[in-house]
């Protein structure tokens, strides 16, 4: 991945110049139907903090917060030559229009010599990737789907 000014519709990380760049990224973009503004931003937390999940018992071993948008891994890690305490495994990002919510998540496999320090590389196996993808795909569709069917059951 490579997002700078161009391409960025992030207005805090242009305000930081904290631009996008990975060497190898899981990526998950998703959309759904009659979800305003706030709807988006909720449920792109909630499925950040599945894949949080996800990734901190199954893949990582470690405590992985969800700050925001952000899933920060609490693990020590070494990038650019710095030792850092934890670590920023994402990238996030969620809009609505015309009342379609569209959202991007990516997941850090190998960040690379151009991202920022904080950034860190899950270093999942090609193996652990296809698995990893598989499963969220299918935790999206569950999740998406239960809640269309309880949005259906009530009679006012």
């Amino acid at each position: 991945m490579k997002v700078e000014t161009e391409g960025m519709i992030d207005n805090e990380d242009l305000l930081n110049n904290d631009f996008i760049y990975s060497d190898d990224a899981v990526n998950f973009c998703w959309e759904l139907p009659n979800l305003c503004p706030l709807g988006a931003v909720f449920f792109q937390r909630l499925l950040n903090t599945q894949i949080a999940n996800l990734l901190s018992t199954k893949y990582l071993q470690a405590p992985i917060e969800v700050d925001g948008d952000d899933l920060i891994v609490h693990k020590e890690f070494e990038q650019h030559g710095i030792i850092q305490p934890k670590g920023k495994c994402s990238v996030s990002i969620t809009y609505s229009k015309d009342n379609v919510a569209i959202g991007h998540t990516a997941i850090n496999v190998t960040a690379g010599r151009n991202a920022p320090s904080f950034a860190y590389s899950t270093n999942l196996t090609d193996e652990q990737v296809e698995e990893f993808m598989k499963i969220v795909v299918d935790l999206y569709y569950s999740m998406t789907d239960d809640a269309f069917i309880a949005t259906t059951k009530l009679t006012i």
